[in-house]
């Protein structure tokens, strides 16, 4: 009976864990940087972010990066199947400049079924010593995901841990059948503790 009961405990925590849908490091994308010279003491940097092993390196995003004496690194994560009716993945590139606290750009890049790009307002952190807050999309498959919907939220941590106090639901949106994102509402309820 012990073993059937250990069997039934492990079975449901990996269906847990394969349920919960979280952005995975990818090799599918990367970005290319081209640097803008004008004699000033820092150039300025062209990162386009691709499809990698394509010939033709189809753009997906284009953006400059000004300050390049504190930019640091970007990083490239995918979310596979969101939950949204047309959308095949969503690619999230975080872009992070250094100082005294660590600020991160978010950049969220939703793929259509026709290879199409929907692209989300960007969503801006800093992470200082003792940060305890984020901001970030939820969608519809992932934890307080609501169907058709993509949550802005603002998840606040334990302070000892990275486990989650509670998300503050900022703003939603709404994927409407025509394939297109509306703005729906803005609250600072609290959907989740």
């Amino acid at each position: 009976m012990k073993n059937i009961a250990i069997i039934i405990i492990l079975f449901q925590s990996f269906q847990g864990i394969y349920a919960q849908k979280v952005f995975t490091d990818t090799k599918e994308f990367l970005v290319t940087t081209e640097i803008i010279d004008r004699g000033e003491k820092h150039p300025s940097y062209v990162i386009n972010l691709v499809r990698s092993g394509e010939e033709n390196l189809d753009k997906i995003s284009t953006l400059t990066i000004e300050d390049t004496e504190l930019f640091e690194d970007i990083f490239i994560t995918t979310l596979e199947n969101p939950g949204l009716e047309g959308i095949s993945k969503v690619i999230k590139m975080e872009v992070e400049y250094l100082g005294c606290c660590a600020h991160v750009e978010a950049f969220y890049y939703m793929i259509k079924d026709d290879n199409t790009i929907v692209e989300l307002p960007e969503l801006k952190n800093v992470y200082c010593e003792n940060s305890d807050t984020d901001f970030q999309y939820v969608f519809p498959n992932q934890e307080y995901g609501i169907q058709s919907n993509i949550l802005e939220t603002q998840t606040f941590y334990k302070k000892t841990t990275t486990d989650i106090k509670y998300v503050n639901l900022k703003q939603s949106f709404t994927w409407n059948k025509k394939g297109s994102v509306v703005e729906t509402s803005k609250t600072t309820a609290i959907t989740g503790y």
